[in-house]
């Protein structure tokens, strides 16, 4: 276990931020030492990986723990994963293997333990979609435990982790995959892109290529562009909201779910006037609206009253409260 105090942590937002504590573990042994050191210094602990969704703030009082233990282990269909393996070389080991399942999750930033945490998801899948266990730190517990997927709660964006950020840390995941042939993800832009190829039966490494192709175009890269990739999550409506929103606006793309019915936040926020423009030091992505990006050296402050302002300026024009994404330390 490395520990730094007084130390900077990294985030793809390009802020200033010290804490108190910046461990770095190893194993699953440094991170129940992280865990007591903050017990310790009667701090918080706030498990990362590579900060791709994390806005924080000019100082955390907190032990901030780096999650850095590797490895992925192959047996079938089943792939184990240690929290601070790169998610994206996940996805390129499995699709290497002929294991599909999160080929439509192919150039998501971040490591892979906190996947499940945010749920993350693109093109019509989620990582909960083949999650078998996820092994994680039980602070209340006291000790290590598995998870299988129904104790995770998976929702939009949103886990059994995320619902208890102070509680669990994620150290490992356990994928079940499949060898069935892929199949080209039901979202227009990526059937555009084989459709425009005449391929109707693509492989999974072509599907892989074209998930990260697309994504290219819309997703600023963070070492180039500071941001942390979608700032709002989607919003879900009723079937009679979003009947008059398409009413309104004819081009408007709705995804049924039930009840309700989820609409694309970059499309409110384009329609709220915001794509391509400056708030302040910062800058709405010309390419994708749902993106906020600090090209300017803005600060935590400045991020914030943007996210404030597109937040308001949606809520009056389509009375729809845009929720962040983003993991916001203040």
């Amino acid at each position: 276990m490395i520990v730094d105090k007084d130390s900077a942590f990294p985030n793809s937002m390009s802020l200033p931020s010290h804490a108190s504590f910046v461990v770095y573990a190893k194993s699953k042994e440094d991170v129940a030492e992280a865990v007591a050191l903050a017990k310790r210094e009667q701090l918080p602990i706030l498990a990362m990986g590579d900060g791709t969704n994390l806005l924080p703030s000019t100082l955390t009082k907190a032990v901030v723990l780096i999650l850095d233990n590797r490895g992925i282990k192959e047996e079938d269909n089943i792939l184990t994963v240690q929290a601070g393996e790169k998610w994206d070389d996940v996805v390129k080991f499995a699709v290497e293997r002929g294991l599909s399942g999160i080929e439509a999750l192919s150039s998501i930033p971040g490591k892979a333990g906190a996947a499940p945490i945010q749920n993350i998801g693109a093109y019509g899948a989620e990582i909960g979609d083949t999650i078998e266990y996820v092994e994680v730190y039980d602070k209340e517990k006291e000790k290590f435990v598995l998870l299988d997927k129904e104790d995770c709660e998976f929702g939009y964006r949103d886990s059994l982790f995320k619902k208890n950020k102070s509680r669990f840390i994620v150290v490992a995941i356990t994928l079940k995959l499949s060898k069935e042939p892929p199949k080209i993800p039901d979202y227009k832009d990526v059937k555009k892109y084989f459709k425009d190829r005449a391929n109707t039966s693509p492989s999974l490494q072509e599907i892989r290529e074209a998930i990260i192709e697309i994504r290219k175009n819309k997703l600023p890269d963070p070492s180039v562009v500071p941001n942390c990739g979608s700032f709002f999550k989607n919003p879900f409506v009723t079937l009679e909201k979003a009947k008059a929103l398409q009413t309104e606006f004819p081009t408007l793309s709705v995804f049924p779910s039930g009840e309700r019915v989820k609409i694309p936040a970059g499309f409110l926020i384009e329609q709220a006037g915001f794509k391509g423009q400056k708030i302040g030091n910062v800058e709405i992505y010309k390419n994708n609206a749902l993106v906020i990006t600090n090209p300017h050296g803005a600060t935590f402050a400045d991020i914030i009253e943007a996210k404030d302002t597109i937040q308001q300026s949606v809520l009056s024009k389509f009375g729809i409260l845009l929720e962040p994404e983003v993991n916001i330390i203040e």
